[in-house]
């Protein structure tokens, strides 16, 4: 019984760091929900409105962007594991908000590796994602994001390259609002 009220002061403990921490950054704003022209938007990545999807939101913290997210059950490759594939499209959904809000466009992936480096038990519950830049070049991007675990272990990184728009295209062609609709 002594040993489960530690366990739970812990966590506790370490929830109320994470929250004061979360409380800092500044949230960031997902300016594509709820625009009557933009009907079309289901991201996978980012609509709260894609049942199936990963319904990421993202907090800023200077330098890097930041984002927690509960693997489900259904998303699960080995039994109890959370699939590569959702890994790879949490870090690549990370490296699009990192395009947004800190080069402020919008562009493509243009390549990904992804080092798996440790299993994601699902049942260790909420992942925090980073993500921030590496470099710039020309309209290329390259973007480091990782992927920790409920126990705050490292467990994927990635160096994501994306091909960003020049600031017109980005506003006409792939409706980017303009960096200032990120922020309140």
């Amino acid at each position: 019984m002594a040993q489960k009220r530690r366990r739970s002061d812990r966590e506790y403990l370490r929830n109320r760091a994470i929250f004061k921490k979360i409380e800092k950054m500044k949230k960031i704003i997902n300016p594509f929900v709820g625009k009557a022209d933009w009907h079309e938007y289901n991201c996978f990545g980012c609509s709260p409105d894609n049942e199936i999807g990963l319904q990421l939101e993202f907090w800023d913290d200077g330098e890097k962007l930041v984002a927690e997210w509960t693997p489900r059950k259904s998303m699960e490759g080995w039994t109890g594991v959370l699939h590569g594939g959702i890994q790879a499209a949490l870090l690549d959904e990370t490296a699009a908000w990192v395009v947004f809000t800190k080069l402020k466009t919008s562009g493509v992936t243009s390549a990904m590796h992804i080092e798996y480096l440790s299993p994601v038990y699902i049942k260790n519950g909420k992942l925090t994602l980073h993500g921030k830049i590496i470099s710039t070049e020309k309209m290329l991007a390259k973007i480091s994001c990782t992927l920790f675990d409920g126990n705050k272990k490292e467990c994927a990184k990635g160096v994501i390259t994306y091909f960003c728009y020049p600031g017109k295209i980005a506003k006409i062609k792939y409706h980017y609002p303009g960096v200032e609709a990120f922020y309140e």
